[in-house]
């Protein structure tokens, strides 16, 4: 079986979500997105941003 490289990781979060986007940010994620109002939760509709990481390159 053939390794699997992996090249990007996406993260969503519900919004607003403070501490979420520090905790990502921190890690080196970076913003790429957001929807309006496409996430239901708590009885009411949230946007949704994204956020991406790009991993180091496999050789």
């Amino acid at each position: 079986m053939a390794a699997q490289a992996y090249q990007l990781v996406i993260g969503g979060i519900a919004l607003p979500n403070v501490a979420s986007i520090a905790l990502h940010e921190k890690m080196g994620f970076q913003k790429v997105a957001q929807f309006n109002e496409v996430g239901f939760k708590f009885d009411r509709w949230l946007d949704v941003g994204y956020w991406e990481k790009r991993l180091a390159a496999q050789a």
